[in-house]
């Protein structure tokens, strides 16, 4: 049951909506170069949720301009927006959702707007922190099986790189492809069953999905394997020399806290949205000195602990999520000591991959930089 505080008219703000989508769809045609595809499987009306996968900011942009229908999307709750952004998508609104929890108060809104004849857009995997397919999320099979509105599934094409593109006027080419209707996702049995349909329904949703997204965009997202994270860490005293780390003060975690390095979006996150004190972290590949390094380390695991403490694992799963996490903390108790001791601290995140159908290794000593061995 969708509660009253929860509720969303349907549709909401239209003559605003319908404003935005027109200036919105003019705006792409002179910026881009967009290809729809299987528009003759929209369906007349609601209750309908619309399902897509997701990289960038552009995907929802799509989903709304070009269905024939008000959406409600469902969005990202617990962070504040990139503020690039932010004006417009407050401006048209949408459901914002804290990820990473039950949020019962935005699926009932989410819910409330289906029980009405409405239509809700929803991206399974929950994030753009990867340019791959994610594992979805079960909240869409259960906003399906709560309100038996059946699921549209849509490929998007050309994302990656285009908002870039579009800033330098080179007019991307973007691809949204339609797919059929998919039945609500059912049920039948114990608690146990139904928590398995979810979670079968969400796969079988987002494997529809993919489907849906153009070849030369799968290949992007797989053209890399045998993907593997290294630190180094190096003291060195006021004279010069190299300094011994601690046995005890060794980082073990310096895996993950190496692929985090090398996922700059996520402490993009931490300038852009949350706008904290992170540099040194964004700049381990320069910055040497300790307490600079220690500072910025606190202020992530104070948010980790006392604001959000799903960031990480949502986004990467409990294991490695909780590993990134101790490796900042490992970092920071090294550079606290390195701090006392008047010692330079030098971190190299180091990512090694091959290409797939090549036998030839990369290396990437600094995030956003791919020089080949």
């Amino acid at each position: 049951m969708t509660t009253q505080s929860a509720l969303i008219p349907y549709p909401r703000k239209p003559l605003l909506r319908g404003v935005l989508r027109f200036a919105g769809r003019t705006a792409m045609s002179l910026l881009s170069r967009t290809e729809v595809n299987g528009a003759e499987n929209l369906p007349k009306n609601g209750p309908l949720i619309l399902v897509g996968n997701h990289v960038a900011f552009l995907e929802a942009v799509m989903m709304v301009l070009y269905v024939p229908w008000l959406v409600e999307v469902v969005g990202t709750g617990e962070i504040p927006l990139d503020p690039r952004y932010a004006p417009l998508i407050h401006t048209y609104g949408y459901i914002p959702i804290r990820r990473g929890d039950m949020d019962r108060e935005a699926l009932n809104s989410a819910l409330g707007v289906l029980k009405q004849g409405g239509v809700v857009g929803i991206f399974p995997e929950g994030g753009i922190w990867e340019s791959a397919t994610k594992k979805a999320r079960t909240g869409v099979s259960w906003l399906s099986y709560q309100s038996e509105a059946p699921l549209l599934p849509i490929g998007f094409g050309g994302i990656d790189g285009a908002i870039g593109k579009i800033a330098s006027l080179k007019r991307p080419r973007l691809v949204m492809n339609i797919g059929n209707v998919i039945p609500p996702i059912r049920a039948v049995g114990g608690e146990k069953s139904r928590k398995v349909a979810l979670e079968e329904g969400a796969q079988m949703i987002m494997s529809h999905v993919e489907a849906l997204v153009p070849e030369e965009d799968k290949r992007r997202w797989n053209r890399i394997r045998d993907e593997r994270f290294e630190l180094r860490v190096t003291l060195q005293a006021a004279d010069g020399s190299n300094v011994n780390v601690p046995d005890e003060l060794r980082i073990q975690s310096a895996e993950m806290l190496s692929k985090l390095f090398h996922r700059p979006l996520m402490l993009d996150v931490f300038t852009r949205n949350l706008k904290l004190p992170v540099h040194a972290l964004q700049n381990i590949h320069i910055e040497r000195d300790p307490q600079k390094l220690a500072d910025a380390a606190d202020v992530v695991l104070d948010y980790l602990t006392n604001t959000n403490p799903h960031f990480l694992t949502y986004r990467f799963g409990y294991d490695q999520g909780a590993a990134m996490q101790r490796g900042v903390q490992e970092l920071r108790d090294l550079a606290r000591w390195a701090q006392t001791n008047r010692y330079q601290l030098e971190v190299t995140a180091i990512r090694r991959y091959r290409k797939r159908g090549s036998d030839e290794e990369y290396v990437e000593n600094r995030p956003g930089e791919l020089p080949a061995l």
